[in-house]
């Protein structure tokens, strides 16, 4: 039977309702149960056995009446609750609109690109009608404090894999140490993907722009970008500040003029961000290392950056040590020439920001920054 059907007129709800103030008692009296039997309601108590038809009666009183748990307690100060209408502000839409969404209501024509707008702010800024509403929700949509990882491996360069593999073993024993498990997701190859259910949150490295697209319109959790910059406020992020490493590393070396040595970002933004800060200088981009050898060889005596040991100890017989500098993401590696100038990014102060933004997100903290940029840090004492 469909519960509404019941429209509570079996009695007349003003003679329960006192003072206008709907209390857990009201809903009991409308109900014509005891006030545990609500409680156990709508606190999901499966201990207590209750007829599923008694549960819909109970759960449609509280939605009509628009009981809220404790609705009668002081809140914490400075403690401001999502509102629907905060919503529909960030979404630019009605909060009629924003209603007919999260209801799920298929009867009002709703294009699915707001849909999904509105969908990714209610998920993101954690929106939750009630207490009575998630009561509604099915255990199969319950997470069980599960990250997922994006990432993309490249066929034609061995040590930015070996570099995103040592980012992601970190990121693993991070998240462990906070009591999360990790699943690494399947690459994004295409328009339509996957989605793996019982996802709490995504922590995605060096992503194209279409396939962070494709992640965030099929997934509604927080997603941490790492390497990588995106146009979406709504979403955190943690990378290198690339002003900051040119202009270490041109005070290190003593010059005015640099050339910044490293593979392609998938991340085209961030691939701009790093043009962007070699204005007056020069990127290479390796794309052989036949081509990256003819190309120092016909550089002497040029101030040099590597973006990896690995590529800098390939090409140490074709430079400069002196007048070379290398990004180093770990205080133990080991140079190929101590004449080498390090350029300390500890990635494990890029995973940690990574893994506490994510914490931010699902816990509503929106006040915190979105955005951690590593900039060159002295190298700890041996």
């Amino acid at each position: 039977m469909d519960f509404l059907e019941y429209d509570i007129a079996m009695k007349n709800d003003k003679d329960f309702i006192e003072n206008g103030a709907v209390t857990i008692a009201t809903i009991a009296k409308l109900a014509n149960v005891s006030t545990a039997t609500v409680s156990y309601v709508i606190n999901q108590r499966t201990d207590k056995k209750v007829a599923e038809n008694t549960k819909q009666k109970i759960l449609e009183l509280c939605r009509k009446y628009n009981y809220q748990k404790g609705a009668n307690r002081k809140r914490i100060k400075n403690k401001k609750p999502v509102t629907i209408g905060d919503i529909a502000k960030e979404a630019g839409v009605s909060k009629a609109t924003v209603s007919y969404i999260i209801n799920n209501r298929q009867d009002v024509k709703i294009s699915d690109e707001t849909r999904k707008k509105v969908l990714q702010i209610c998920n993101l800024r954690q929106y939750s009608p009630s207490p009575i509403a998630r009561a509604l929700i099915s255990a199969d949509s319950r997470t069980d404090n599960v990250i997922g990882i994006y990432f993309n491996q490249r066929a034609y360069t061995f040590y930015r894999n070996a570099e995103t593999l040592d980012l992601i073993c970190k990121l693993q024993n991070c998240l462990f140490k906070h009591n999360y498990r990790t699943q690494i997701l399947s690459p994004i190859e295409s328009k339509s993907i996957h989605v793996q259910e019982n996802i709490d949150g995504i922590l995605c490295i060096d992503l194209t722009e279409e396939q962070f697209y494709t992640l965030k319109e099929s997934y509604y959790v927080p997603i941490v970008a790492i390497d990588m910059t995106i146009k979406d406020s709504l979403f955190y992020k943690s990378y290198d500040d690339f002003n900051a490493i040119i202009q270490y590393a041109k005070e290190k070396l003593q010059t005015s003029h640099l050339i910044f040595i490293t593979s392609k970002y998938q991340n085209q933004p961030y691939m701009n961000k790093l043009k962007r800060a070699l204005t007056n200088d020069t990127l290479y981009v390796v794309q052989t290392y036949t081509d990256l050898i003819k190309f120092l060889l016909q550089h002497p005596d040029e101030s040099i950056v590597f973006s990896d040991v690995s590529l800098s100890a390939f090409c140490l017989s074709y430079i400069n040590p002196h007048k070379t500098a290398v990004l180093c993401y770990d205080k133990d590696i080991l140079l190929p020439s101590e004449q080498l100038t390090p350029i300390y990014l500890p990635s494990d102060l890029k995973v940690q920001s990574a893994v506490k933004m994510l914490q931010y997100a699902i816990q509503r903290k929106e006040t915190e920054p979105h955005t951690f940029r590593l900039t060159p840090q002295p190298l700890p004492d041996k």
